[in-house]
């Protein structure tokens, strides 16, 4: 198809580490490598089309920092693929706000940035994202509620990658079909 899929990530832990190390190896290993992959090419894209162009985190180990750095930073501990390198993204996380962010069970991992927030928004609106991925921690209701109405704001589809009932909401269902978002 040759078209990217524009993907801002919130919340640059564990999950996105494992996400952004899959796709280095993707990416490195060709088109014929799919190992692993149920449907290689699914309505005509591939895994190797999704291109990150934004991330949003609070730890001041992330926030300024690019992304493929970011991800490994503490207190990140995902697996590390072997012979799978992370190249520079050219994506410097943002501080988002922290609202609930900090659920009691992170509490004592977490450094919170002292900058002020970004506008999610606007930063979704640059960089022409498409889809953004809520890799928020468990307990994070009311940070993955705003991401998620950013993302209506913005005009960008949603993917909730945490158990917060939100895209299952009749109002942010309602919501996301008035302002034509996936």
């Amino acid at each position: 198809m040759g078209k990217e899929i524009r993907l801002a990530i919130v919340g640059v832990g564990n999950c996105t580490s494992a996400l952004l190390q899959g796709l280095a190896h993707y990416r490195a290993a060709g088109p014929s490598e799919s190992a692993g992959i149920m449907h290689p090419d699914l309505g005509g894209y591939r895994v190797t089309d999704i291109r990150p162009v934004a991330a949003f985190d609070i730890d001041a180990r992330k926030v300024g920092r690019d992304l493929a750095e970011a991800c490994l930073a503490p207190p990140n501990n995902a697996y590390r693929l072997p012979g799978v390198a992370l190249s520079s993204t050219g994506v410097r996380v943002q501080m988002g706000p922290v609202l609930d962010g900090v659920p009691e069970h992170l509490k004592g991992l977490v450094e919170v940035h002292q900058g002020e927030p970004a506008d999610v928004v606007r930063a979704l609106r640059e960089v022409q994202a498409e889809v953004l991925l809520n890799c928020l921690p468990t307990g994070s209701a009311l940070a993955a509620r705003h991401y998620a109405q950013a993302a209506l704001e913005a005009g960008v589809g949603f993917v909730n990658g945490m158990p917060e009932l939100i895209v299952c909401d009749p109002g942010f269902s309602r919501r996301a079909t008035e302002h034509k978002v996936p």
